[in-house]
This record gives structure tokens, C-alpha cells and sequence, in this order.
């Protein structure tokens, strides 16, 4: 580990020892010995460095070098006007620096089999119910970040849905960062459940939106657990503001013939890094991963993708796309492991990224590792530039020059919106995607 990281690790130890009495559960014997185990996973891990691996091509710079102070609740009760995306009339869960806003959440009136409630409400009213989903889990190696979330956390969600209970309407998880009661770096580790039993199904948008200019860091951990025939749908929209940091982890259990769909769209931030490891455990069992970046300034976009079948007949479709304009950069890591005796798993993992300056980067990795003999696997990627033809015959035509730019964008990015079938949402992100169109001629 070198010097700067070894000085961070210290920070994060001395804040823990500092805060975990305060913490949500503290009481707890079981949950404070799960803080101690992920805080000791987070140590053992260290910071991520330039020779971390998975965090070679992605700068930990902000992370490493910025004093985080724990993010408190805002004294003043601000509205969100028309920040968020979503429409008012879907179930609403606002988590405003990390903690439960009760006066902006809306959640009312849920069919019967169907609970959701902030996490630190749980633990204070029926923490048993929980002892199971945090006390184990899946192992987060390779997972600094997300081991970070599970010792530290204040808050956060939890949804429950019965056997062939259904969410009747979207649920909104809206994580809204606000620093205007500080100027200083701010930070919030959440923790969000997803539980769905046998034949359940629902559909979750998770947005972020921040305001004000100082850097705030959300650190999102989401465990997913779907039981055979559940679906879910699960969108995830990040908008920070131009310093704003996210790190998330998504651990996916998918049962017997369930579904699990992703939608990722990034529209701002100094750094968003995801990992997203699904776990294909039942025969028949389906995963639908989709995403769309639009990078630009000096922003940097991470995706790493961990697929793995461990049961015959799964299927898994990704396709994650990314236009990178000035300086951006796009990470893409995509991973497939077909387990031995994962027969007849069927899998293409693609990567397509369109360059509108040369001075972008992006670093596109799709692979498969194959542990069985009967398979369908297919993967691959592209980095291309604006078609010349395309941009001629659109001028021939009498369209302008920056107007034909940003059509070609938009068509590119379009494939990714037609995949969302909520139609509410759809044209939500066909306005934010316009509004990240770039500007002017060709560079």
C-alpha cells in the first residue's frame, strides 16, 4: 500500500472507533460483531491503489487525499423541485445524507405482503428480522468500498416482498447528498435490502442527486435476493454534482427461473464506480444487465461486471454502452464464470463506446471464464468516433453541424432508453440525455 492509502486507512480506523457506539444497532451483540468483521474485511483490503487490482485503470485520487467528515442530517428541511426524475406518483424513500427524510418520503397504502422501511427503523423496531441478511452474506473480497458500507452504515433501506406478492407501483429510492450546512467534504454509507420471496416481483429506481459544489461521497451497498420465479427490475440513475463520488456495490442472489433486470444510467460526477456481481444460483435463472454513460470534463464512469452461473439453463445479457467527450474516461469490466455443471448457459457480455474527442479514454475488458462444455458465450467491444458519412449525409441535408452531432449521440444512446419499459421514467431520461448532448462542431 503506499503512503497516501496507508494514510487514509488510518483515518477511516480512528473515525470507526470514534463512531461505531453511535451507530444504528449498537446494542446489538450480533450486528456490532458484523461492523467488526466488515471494518476488519475493509482494513485487510486497504485502499484501492494504482496496483489494486480492478482499480488500475481508476483513480482513487479523490478518495485517498480528501478528508470525509460523516455527513450529518440537514437542519434546514429543503424540497427537491424538479431535481429527481421520477414522477410524484410513484412510492417515494428519501435518504438526504445518508438518513431517512420522513417529510419528502411517501410510501403509503402498499399492497398486502409488501413492507418497506428505512433500515435504522427496522433495527430499532424488529432488528431479529434482520440478523440473517446482515450478519452473513455474500464475501466481499475485491470489495473495499462495500465492506466499508457494512461497518459503518447509519441508514438506509428495506424491502420486502411476500411470496407472489407484487409492488403495485415503482418504488423511488432517491439519495439526495445537500451540503449547503457545510463547506467541508462530506460522506454517507448506506445499506439498502431487496428481499423477494417465491413468485414476488417489483420494480426500484435508486437516483441520486446532489446540490451545492463540495465533494460528497455516497457509498452504496445493495444485497438482492430473489426466490424462485421473483422478477426485478432495477434501475439506477446517478446525477452528482461536478464533485460529487459514488461508489456502490450490488450482490444479486437470483433462485430458480427469477429475473433479475439492471438499467444503469450515468448522467454526472467526478467518480462513479459500480460492481455489480450477480449470482445465477437456480436452474433457468435470468439476468438483463444495461447501461449508458455519458462521460465528459474530467469525469470518470467504472463499471465492473461479475456474472457468475452456477446452475444449468441461465441465461445473461449485458450491454453497456458509454460517449465520452474532453477528457472523460470509461472503465467497462465485464466477467462471466459458467460454473462446472452450469450446462446449456447462454451469455453475451458487449461493450460499445462512441469517442467524440481525443483527448477520452476508455479501458473495455468483456471476458468469460468456462467451466462447462455445453454453452452459447459470446462478448466483445468497440471504440469508435462519429460516423463521417453519417455526419455528411445529415448536412447534405440541410441539418447543421452541431445539430448533427447530437443526433448521432442521441441515436447511439437511444438503444439503451428504448430498453426501459416503464414509460414515465423513459421520457424522463430522454430529457436528461438531451441535456448531456454535447455542444458546438466536431474535435
Amino acid at each position: 500500500m503506499n503512503a497516501t492509502a496507508d494514510a487514509g486507512l488510518e483515518r477511516f480506523a480512528v473515525r470507526f472507533a470514534a463512531e461505531k457506539a453511535r451507530l444504528p444497532g449498537a446494542e446489538l451483540r450480533w450486528l456490532s460483531r458484523a461492523r467488526e468483521e466488515a471494518f476488519a474485511a475493509f482494513a485487510g483490503q486497504g485502499l484501492p491503489h494504482a496496483r489494486f487490482e480492478g482499480w488500475r485503470h481508476t483513480p482513487a485520487k479523490l478518495l485517498l487525499e480528501t478528508e470525509f467528515e460523516a455527513a450529518e442530517r440537514p437542519k434546514i428541511a429543503r424540497g427537491f423541485g424538479g431535481q429527481a426524475l421520477c414522477p410524484v406518483d410513484f412510492h417515494r424513500v428519501v435518504l438526504q445524507n445518508g438518513r431517512f427524510a420522513p417529510e419528502h418520503s411517501r410510501v403509503a397504502a402498499l399492497p398486502e405482503g409488501v413492507a418497506i422501511a428505512s433500515l435504522a427503523a427496522v433495527l430499532r423496531d424488529d432488528p431479529e428480522s434482520l440478523k440473517a441478511a446482515l450478519s452473513g452474506g455474500p464475501a466481499l473480497d475485491g470489495l473495499p468500498f462495500a465492506a466499508l458500507a457494512a461497518a459503518a452504515f447509519r441508514d438506509g433501506v428495506v424491502v420486502r416482498v411476500a411470496r407472489h406478492a407484487r409492488l403495485d407501483r415503482p418504488l423511488h429510492l432517491l439519495l439526495a447528498a445537500d451540503d449547503a450546512q457545510s463547506a467541508r467534504p462530506q460522506c454517507a454509507h448506506l445499506r439498502a435490502l431487496v428481499l423477494l420471496e417465491d413468485g414476488a416481483s417489483a420494480e426500484i429506481i435508486v437516483e441520486t442527486v446532489a446540490g451545492g459544489s463540495s465533494p460528497f461521497w455516497t457509498n452504496l451497498l445493495t444485497r438482492i435476493s430473489l426466490g424462485e420465479g421473483a422478477s426485478l427490475k432495477h434501475y439506477r440513475l446517478q446525477r452528482e454534482n461536478a464533485s460529487g463520488v459514488q461508489t456502490a456495490a450490488t450482490l444479486v442472489d437470483v433462485g430458480r427461473r427469477a429475473r433479475y433486470e439492471s438499467h444503469e444510467f450515468n448522467f454526472s460526477g467526478a467518480l462513479t464506480r459500480h460492481d455489480l456481481r450477480v449470482r445465477l444460483a437456480g436452474e433457468g435463472a435470468d439476468c438483463f444487465l444495461n447501461g449508458l454513460s455519458l462521460v465528459r470534463g474530467d469525469e470518470i464512469v467504472d463499471h465492473h461486471t461479475v456474472v457468475e452461473h452456477a446452475a444449468v439453463g441461465g441465461a445473461t445479457r449485458e450491454l453497456y454502452k458509454a460517449v465520452l467527450d474532453e477528457r472523460g474516461r470509461f472503465v467497462f469490466d465485464g466477467l462471466v464464470e459458467v460454473r462446472p455443471g452450469a450446462q446449456k448457459a447462454d451469455a453475451s457480455v458487449y461493450n460499445k463506446n462512441l469517442l467524440l474527442s481525443e483527448d477520452a479514454e476508455v479501458h473495455s475488458n468483456p471476458e468469460f471464464k468456462i467451466l462447462a462444455d455445453d454453452v452459447s458465450c459470446k462478448h466483445g467491444g468497440a471504440i469508435g468516433q462519429l460516423s463521417p458519412e453519417s455526419l455528411f449525409y445529415l448536412r447534405s441535408r440541410g441539418v447543421g453541424a452541431a445539430d448533427a452531432r447530437r443526433l448521432l449521440v442521441y441515436a447511439f444512446g437511444a438503444e439503451m432508453l428504448d430498453r426501459v419499459g416503464l414509460e414515465p421514467l423513459r421520457q424522463a431520461l430522454e430529457g436528461a440525455l438531451h441535456a448531456r448532448m454535447p455542444e458546438g462542431g466536431p474535435r
